[in-house]
């Protein structure tokens, strides 16, 4: 009997999915997008932070939360992966803009701070290459003394002739940063910046130096920088100063020093949610612009 041929069976054919769970997979996509691009703006656009204290009233209240502009000063990617410790690579890029004096930042503190895993927001009042001294418990910058920030809710005043004068308030000299305790005029350093270093003055760069990974001793009354002796030393980094605008209550350059602006984040942008100690709703600041 001659072969038949044979017919292969038929296969089924699998049914359409149902609306329902065509629906279901489309928002699932969507919630991806939203959470990576969520996580892409955290990441290098903008980053919300709550403020701790009142180091910066009146213009920011404890209780406020400001959303930080990482645009303006650098640009870069995480230096581990999310929500761990784990390390991966990196890359930092120059932002949109400069770093000005009276721009409000927040930035990483100094090596040596105690609680360094906390970001600090305070204002710049000076920038690399400005002159700086610490005279009578108060900062003087280009030869100036620096004015009060007009959101100081505490400002001193005090008489010149016929008028009043606002003034920060001054701390305890012996408390303020080594880098000021020379009580001269000083340059902020820069990238480049050559400074004759001896055992006069090494107490007032020691910590800006070691914070650049450069270990400073003494052997035999010599100094030095880096396992050499050394005359001189020649700065790998910007600096800055930070203030808070309430002077009488605020933890800032004044004794933690300079600090380097590899450590800026952003600036602040604006108040987008706050509330008081009680846990009631300051409406009146939601939306506030930070100047």
């Amino acid at each position: 009997m001659p072969n038949q041929p044979t017919t292969p069976p038929d296969s089924a054919t699998p049914a359409p999915p149902s609306p329902e769970r065509r629906l279901l997979r489309f928002g699932v996509r969507m919630m991806l997008v939203i959470v990576g691009l969520f996580l892409l703006l955290r990441l290098f656009v903008a980053q919300p932070y709550t403020i701790p204290t009142g180091s910066m009233k009146s213009i920011i209240l404890e209780g406020d939360a400001v959303l930080v502009n990482k645009l303006p000063y650098v640009v870069r990617s995480p230096r581990t992966i999310p929500f761990t410790n784990i390390s991966i690579p990196h890359f930092e890029l120059d932002g949109l803009g400069e770093l000005e004096r009276g721009d409000v930042v927040m930035f990483a503190p100094p090596a040596g701070v105690a609680d360094a895993e906390q970001h600090y927001l305070k204002r710049c009042v000076a920038v690399a290459g400005d002159t700086v001294q610490f005279r009578d418990g108060r900062c003087w910058v280009n030869g100036a003394e620096l004015p009060p920030s007009p959101h100081d809710p505490l400002l001193e005043t005090e008489m010149d002739g016929e008028s009043s004068i606002p003034r920060r308030a001054p701390i305890d000299s012996l408390r303020a940063h080594p880098f000021f305790r020379a009580w001269q005029p000083v340059v902020l350093p820069y990238e480049g910046y050559d400074v004759a270093v001896d055992s006069t003055n090494i107490a007032q760069w020691k910590s800006l130096i070691q914070s650049e990974g450069v270990s400073v001793e003494f052997r035999n009354s010599i100094l030095f920088l880096g396992g050499l002796p050394a005359t001189r030393y020649t700065f790998r980094r910007n600096y800055f100063l930070a203030l808070g605008d309430n002077s009488a209550n605020s933890y800032d350059s004044r004794f933690f020093g300079p600090v380097p602006y590899d450590h800026l984040v952003g600036q602040a942008w604006f108040i987008y949610w706050s509330q008081d100690s009680a846990g009631e709703m300051r409406w009146s600041r939601i939306g506030t612009c930070v100047e």
